[in-house]
């Protein structure tokens, strides 16, 4: 495990460290409105990479049986047709209203491109954890370290043309990047598990039907808790706090949640092969406790850094980003903490409790944000107390799904495998 890991960490590392020098770039080529399109754009594609493959990539570690696995992608794939051909009129139509409402002057031409980028973004994640399951790291470190390095180049050299969506458009080639570089060697397996041909082993699905049904429903729930910041900050202040948000994001939560990602299929990799038990048990307090070093270093790091340090990096404009660093910083530790066990509810066979703890998500970000609109007091005065009332909100929750996923593992006594 450690050794697999350590590799997909080189790569994402590697991707994060271009994206963050890039950084002192673009914010000086870019205004604040142009990071809210491409925080709106990482809202949507985000969601899309979920939900677009009907959870099923989940599943694939699960069967022992080649043939079942093979229909499990199969699902997928065919899920992420489905998934495009509903969110293609959906996006479309929805356009003008969003570009209005949120004050995205550009969004309308993003949107006509919109499900061709979801369709890559959910694609990338079925091939990935395919890679996964056939123990193929490098591949896939080798795209994470790539894929960013197209998409910041790109956002470098549109920024005299598009000033306000070479960002996204940017973030959009990077996607087909990262899409490429999984695919390479995957053709022919892709075509042979076409979606439009006939489903391998229908039997073979129904040992999993709760993956496009909890653990979707669940999935749903938690990108949009995870996201809803996105709507309402940009609604209640604005484009400018959006992209001070987009800032802060891009330099402290998408590293830590690339690394989440990388990490969690190999810890459930390693999880389904460890026997029940005291096996399993260690391997989930070691998981644990290398999570939890760099979430600690991390905080640290945000905590120790001078007022000044965004204003003196990226420019006079971004100082506020320092302040809203600190802020964030608990509920952006403790998600990559959780991002990264998560993976072992489903080694444990437990969709439901996915399921009401992605519920629980979304409705502690809705009464969070509710209380700090409503009572302010509670968090001190000021523009941003009902985005103090999220943190708090998300902070606790995370807490909870962290005990929870201990109580599971202590619990546990027999998975489905």
């Amino acid at each position: 495990m450690i050794r697999r890991m350590a590799t997909l960490l080189a790569g994402s590392v590697s991707g994060q460290l271009v994206t963050l020098l890039a950084s002192f770039l673009l914010t000086r080529l870019y205004s604040p409105e142009a990071f809210a399109h491409l925080e709106m754009f990482a809202l949507v594609t985000g969601i899309g990479a979920v939900v677009g493959t009907g959870k099923f990539e989940q599943a694939l570690m699960l069967p022992k049986d080649e043939a079942a696995a093979r229909s499990l992608f199969w699902a997928g794939q065919r899920s992420v047709v489905v998934m495009v051909a509903v969110s293609l009129p959906l996006l479309w139509l929805s356009a003008p209203w969003v570009a209005e409402h949120w004050a995205l002057s550009s969004w309308f031409w993003l949107a006509l491109a919109l499900p061709v980028f979801l369709a890559i973004a959910a694609h990338s994640r079925l091939l990935e954890y395919w890679h996964h399951r056939n123990a193929r790291p490098h591949q896939v470190a080798w795209s994470n370290a790539v894929g960013p390095v197209g998409a910041e180049a790109l956002k470098l050299g549109l920024s005299s043309w598009w000033g306000v969506t070479g960002l996204t458009w940017g973030a959009g080639a990077g996607l087909w990047v990262k899409w490429a570089l999984m695919f390479r060697g995957m053709g022919s397996h892709c075509r042979a598990l076409s979606p439009f041909s006939s489903v391998p082993d229908a039997d073979a699905l129904k040992a999993y039907r709760s993956y496009p049904t909890w653990v979707l429903a669940g999935s749903v729930m938690n990108r949009l808790a995870q996201w809803l910041h996105v709507l309402l900050i940009g609604a209640a202040l604005g484009p400018v706090m959006l992209g001070m948000l987009g800032l802060a994001r891009r330099l402290m939560l998408q590293p830590l949640s690339l690394i989440a990602a990388s990490a969690a299929p190999v810890i459930f990799k390693s999880a389904t092969d460890a026997a029940d038990g005291p096996p399993l048990i260690r391997l989930f307090v070691k998981a644990a406790a290398g999570l939890s070093a760099i979430a600690a270093g991390v905080w640290l790091l945000v905590i120790l850094a001078p007022d000044g340090t965004t204003a003196w990096l990226f420019g006079e404009p971004w100082r506020a980003v320092m302040p809203l660093l600190r802020l964030l910083a608990p509920w952006f530790v403790l998600n990559f903490v959780a991002a990264g066990l998560g993976a072992m509810f489903h080694r444990l066979n437990r969709p439901r409790w996915i399921a009401g703890l992605d519920g629980l998500h979304l409705l502690v970000v809705l009464v969070g944000w509710a209380a700090g609109t409503w009572f302010p007091s509670w968090f001190g005065a000021g523009e941003w107390q009902a985005l103090e009332g999220i943190v708090w909100a998300k902070s606790i929750y995370y807490l909870i799904n962290i005990a929870a996923l201990v109580v599971a593992v202590h619990s546990h006594r027999h998975a489905h495998r």
